[in-house]
C-alpha cells in the first residue's frame, strides 16, 4: 500500500507526498435525500421504488428499475459528504432518457458488444437484437437488464438483494437465466456487488454495473486531472464496430500500469485513444491473482479533494470509460449538465464480443453451473 501511494504521489508532482489513505469517518446520513415518492410508479405492471442504504459513512440510493444507483454519498474527511454518482431525481428521467440510457444501471445479460448481433455455439447461430447502430448488440439489446424492474427479495440497513428472470428467448438469448444481485455497503467504506446466476440452457453471461462517477460531485468539473492506475498488461482494442485480439499496452498511451493523469491519453494521438473518441473506452485484460477472491485491478485519485477509488474484482476484464460521449444535453439531479469528460467509469466484466472470440476467457454458462461475479468499489481519502 505504501509503495502504491508513493507511485501516486510521483505521478502528481515529484515534490508532493500523499499521506496514507483513510476511509472517510463521517457516519451521518446526508441532509438531503431524493424522496422515495419520486420513484413510486408501475412499469410493465411491476412496482418501482427507491431504496436507501447506509453503512461505514457511505449512503446509497438505488432503484429496482435496472438496479440503478441514483446517489452515492461518500465522506471526504471529517465533515464533507460528496455525492459522486451521476443520476436523476425522478423515475421519468430514466425511462424517458435524453442521452444516456445506462446511467448507473446493471447491464447485461451480456454486457458490452456482441459484434454483428449474433454468435454461434455448437453449430447453432443465435440472432440477438441489434440495438447498436443496427449492426450489433450492446449491453443486452433493446431491453436489457437496465430496462427491467427487478424484484427486491431482501433488504437490511446496508444491503439490498434483487432478483430477475431473463426468460428464454428475450432479445434472442436462449435459456431461462435466474439472476440474483446484491449491493452491500461495508463498514470499511466500500460498495460491494455480488452476482449469482444459473440457466437451463447454455448461454453467454456477462453482467456488470455502469456507474458514472465524479469524485468532486456530480456536475463539479471534469476528470482530466484524475490520476488513474490500471493493473493490466494488455487490452482488447477497437477497430470501428469490431473488437481486436488482446495486444500489449506497453509503448502506447493507454499504458496505465503506473499511475498518471487521464489528460495524457485524452490529449495523445495514440491510435486507440483516437478510436475511442479521444479517451478511454476500452476493455483492459487485468492481472488476476490466483487463490484470491478478488484482485486490485484499478484506482482513480482526485487531487482536488483527495478522494480515491480502488476497484477489486474476480473478473478478467475491466472496461474503462472517461465520459467523452456526454454532450451536455442531459441535466443531472443537481441541476447541472452532464458534460464531456465529467465522469469516469470502471466496469468489471468479461471481454467484449467474447461469444465470438474462442481465444477469450470462456463466457458461456451451462446448466448445472453457477455464474459468480464480485466487484468492490472502495473509497478512501488521501488529504
Amino acid at each position: 500500500m505504501k509503495t502504491y501511494i508513493y507511485m501516486v504521489a510521483v505521478a502528481i508532482i515529484a515534490t508532493t507526498l500523499i499521506p496514507s489513505c483513510k476511509k472517510g469517518i463521517a457516519n451521518t446520513l446526508p441532509e438531503t435525500l431524493i424522496p422515495a415518492e419520486n420513484f413510486d410508479t408501475l412499469i410493465d405492471g411491476k412496482q418501482v421504488g427507491l431504496y436507501t442504504l447506509h453503512n461505514g459513512g457511505l449512503t446509497m440510493q438505488v432503484t429496482n428499475f435496472g438496479g440503478r444507483v441514483v446517489s452515492l454519498y461518500v465522506p471526504v474527511g471529517n465533515d464533507t459528504i460528496v455525492d459522486v454518482a451521476l443520476g436523476h431525481n425522478t423515475i421519468g428521467e430514466y425511462t424517458d432518457y435524453v442521452h444516456e440510457r445506462f446511467l448507473g444501471a446493471c447491464v447485461g445479460p451480456v454486457a458490452n458488444r456482441i459484434v454483428n448481433g449474433q454468435y454461434t455455439y455448437e453449430g447453432v447461430t443465435y440472432e440477438i437484437s441489434k440495438n447498436h447502430a443496427s449492426i450489433g448488440t450492446l449491453h443486452g439489446g433493446f431491453k436489457g437488464l437496465d430496462s427491467q424492474v427487478w424484484d427486491v427479495t431482501a433488504q437490511t440497513d446496508s444491503s439490498i438483494t434483487f432478483h430477475f428472470l431473463h426468460a428464454d428467448g428475450m432479445e434472442g438469448f436462449p435459456g431461462n437465466l435466474n439472476i440474483t444481485m446484491t449491493y452491500s455497503l461495508t463498514h470499511y467504506g466500500a460498495w460491494r456487488i455480488d452476482y449469482l446466476a444459473n440457466t437451463d440452457k447454455t448461454r453467454p453471461v456477462n453482467i456488470t454495473n455502469h456507474p458514472y462517477l465524479n469524485l468532486s460531485g456530480e456536475g463539479n468539473g471534469d476528470c482530466l486531472d484524475y490520476i488513474v492506475q490500471i493493473n493490466a498488461d494488455s487490452l482488447t482494442g477497437v477497430d470501428g464496430p469490431h473488437i481486436m485480439d488482446a495486444s500489449p499496452v506497453e509503448g502506447t498511451a493507454l499504458d496505465y500500469r503506473k499511475p498518471h493523469a487521464v489528460r495524457e491519453v485524452v490529449e495523445s494521438q495514440d491510435e486507440q485513444a483516437v478510436r475511442g473518441n479521444h479517451g478511454f473506452d476500452h476493455n483492459f485484460c487485468v492481472r488476476l491473482k490466483e487463490g484470491q477472491d478478488t484482485t486490485f485491478v484499478a484506482s482513480v485519485y482526485n487531487p482536488a479533494n483527495g478522494l480515491m477509488l480502488e476497484v477489486f474484482t474476480d473478473q478478467p476484464g475491466l472496461q474503462v470509460y472517461s465520459g467523452q460521449y456526454f454532450k451536455g444535453t442531459e441535466i443531472g439531479k443537481c441541476g447541472k449538465t452532464l458534460d464531456k469528460y465529467s465522469s469516469f467509469t470502471f466496469e468489471t466484466q468479461h471481454y467484449p464480443d467474447s461469444p465470438n472470440m474462442p481465444n477469450f476467457p470462456n463466457v458461456f454458462l451451462q446448466p448445472g453451473e453457477e455464474y459468480h461475479h464480485t466487484c468492490i468499489y472502495k473509497f478512501s481519502t488521501c488529504p
